[in-house]
């Protein structure tokens, strides 16, 4: 087996959708292009946003030499986007479509029909042996900034999955890698999880801590990118509709949405991180266009030292077990420790909540409110039709009964199925958290009572022997 060596990985949002991203077609093989250049020593690259499948073949023909392992993966209607390319073989992969997953009513939005998932590929490295790279896509968030984000609950559930996917991963001996497009800022509960339930290292804050002494302010894009990671909504993107204010500085320079984490291990240790694909290029869209950007995102490029494969399994996280509440739990139990807070599982108990709230009041509405009122308005209409006598006037009740009858129908559907869904997913997450919480909150009190029976143990032994020194006097 070879002795110390680099791994170069890249993520990369493409924005690869069909008759909505400008110049795509153009973009997309530049991309390829850029890809396919050696000097640049990528060895294992996940894209998202990469929607039409000749988009993806284009590029495994461009990348062919320099990554020749390549996948692709299908979800919901119009697919996940997601692909992971390597120089090294991909020995198995895996993709989990979320629970939580957008609104099938929000067309424009489109996350529903994509299926939000995370996707793996395992892929033999010959110095460290399986490494599992996971490539995910979250659901992005479509309110303007200071309101209420509407998807906030589906997104921290999607957080949620991937985190215990990615922590069952590391169980299992390997190396872990997962990257994407989180549509979260690094105060995020998403990118919280993703440390602390995960048991992963976010790169960029390894190796760029976050300046907070002082909190920086009056950044400039540029400082944006280097100081802060920035990917997105950046003046510096050509791409850019709208500049976001850094949930840090405040400063509008964009924010980063594009991590790659990794699980630490004395046999990978992240080097370098850096934010790439910056440079605007010719030859995209029309001649007198000019320069433009490959994406509307930046990629992130993170380089690791890989050690030969001695796994070092006694210092590795284990497993929570996901119990039921209601099993009881001896005295004497060891309890699991994970790096989960007992003040961020409330938090997230709480936010999950709140959206669980919602989409029961919006399953109560479909079936309670709209559905009957839509019924019985048909029933009405149906009885009305054979009493009408002019011609136009019965035309027009047949039209408004096919919209009413389409119309129940419709919202019968959405809210019995998808409405029914939605409130199992938001509940299963729910008690998956709740029973983490237990255990917390259960191995907080035991190591309280410990540490009061050792303390009344040392005084009980002290005064024992403060009678013992009298008697001998």
């Amino acid at each position: 087996m070879a002795s110390e060596t680099t791994l170069s990985v890249l993520t990369l949002n493409c924005w690869g959708l069909k008759f909505v991203s400008k110049d795509r077609q153009d973009r997309l093989t530049a991309i390829g292009r850029y890809l396919a250049d050696a000097s640049r020593g990528y060895d294992i690259v996940g894209l998202q946003e990469v929607w039409v499948y000749d988009d993806y073949l284009r590029i495994k023909e461009l990348v062919q030499e320099t990554l020749p392992y390549t996948k692709h993966w299908r979800s919901g209607v119009l697919g996940s986007g997601l692909i992971v390319l390597s120089k090294y073989p991909i020995v198995s992969t895996m993709i989990k479509r979320f629970a939580l997953n957008g609104d099938p009513f929000k067309f424009f939005h489109g996350d529903w029909y994509v299926g939000k998932c995370c996707v793996s590929a395992t892929i033999a490295h010959p110095t460290c042996g399986e490494i599992e790279v996971f490539n995910t896509h979250l659901h992005a968030g479509y309110d303007p900034v200071g309101t209420p984000d509407s998807y906030l609950g589906c997104r921290v559930g999607e957080a949620w999955e991937m985190a215990s996917l990615v922590k069952d991963a590391t169980t299992q001996g390997r190396h872990v890698i997962s990257l994407g497009d989180y549509n979260s800022a690094p105060n995020s509960f998403v990118v919280q999880l993703m440390l602390k339930q995960g048991g992963l290292t976010d790169t960029w804050t390894r190796l760029h801590p976050e300046p907070r002494n002082p909190i920086p302010s009056g950044l400039t894009p540029e400082e944006g990118v280097s100081i802060m990671g920035v990917t997105c909504d950046t003046p510096l993107n050509s791409w850019s509709k709208h500049t976001w204010l850094n949930y840090l500085t405040n400063d509008p320079i964009g924010e980063r949405l594009d991590y790659i984490f990794f699980r630490e291990t004395p046999e990978m240790i992240c080097t370098s991180v850096d934010v790439v694909v910056r440079d605007r290029v010719s030859g995209i869209g029309a001649p007198s266009s000019g320069a433009k950007n490959l994406s509307d995102h930046f990629g992130v490029n993170a380089k690791f030292t890989l050690k030969p494969a001695v796994y070092h399994f006694q210092n590795r996280t284990p497993a929570v077990p996901q119990a039921d509440s209601s099993t009881s739990i001896s005295a004497n139990a060891t309890i699991p420790e994970t790096g989960l807070s007992i003040d961020l599982l409330e938090q997230v108990l709480l936010v999950l909540n709140q959206h669980k709230a919602k989409a029961e009041g919006r399953f109560n509405l479909e079936l309670k409110v709209i559905f009957p009122l839509m019924l019985i308005g048909t029933l009405g209409l149906i009885i009305a039709y054979f009493w009408i006598k002019p011609q136009w006037a019965a035309f027009i009740v047949a039209l408004v009964l096919s919209g009413l009858s389409a119309g129940w129908i419709v919202h019968f559907l959405y809210g019995f199925l998808y409405g029914g869904e939605t409130l199992s997913s938001y509940t299963n997450t729910i008690q998956e958290v709740q029973t983490v919480l237990d255990f917390k909150l259960l191995s907080e009190k035991k190591t309280t009572v410990s540490i009061a029976g050792a303390s009344a143990s040392r005084t009980s032994a002290s005064s024992r022997q403060g009678r013992g020194g009298l008697v001998q006097k």
